[in-house]
């Protein structure tokens, strides 16, 4: 299977509430408590003058380079 695909999918399962209500009752023990699943955050810098942008722009808004954004 694809790596790319299989993170993705792993993205989505994390993203769905009954994931969240489940995977918070194995960490508490109890039902009714809410874990805090953490994103890592990507940053994309233009690869010419290094600021930093916004995940979905295609140029850069200060030298009009375009943006290669990095695999997940």
């Amino acid at each position: 299977m694809d790596v790319n695909f299989i993170q993705k999918r792993m993205q989505e399962i994390q993203r769905e509430e009954t994931f969240v209500d489940a995977f918070s009752k194995i960490i508490s023990g109890r039902a009714g408590y809410r874990a805090v699943i953490e994103k890592k955050q990507i940053v994309i810098k233009c690869q010419k003058c290094g600021l930093i942008l916004d995940e979905n722009m295609k140029f850069c808004p200060e030298c009009s380079t375009k943006v290669e954004k990095p695999e997940k």
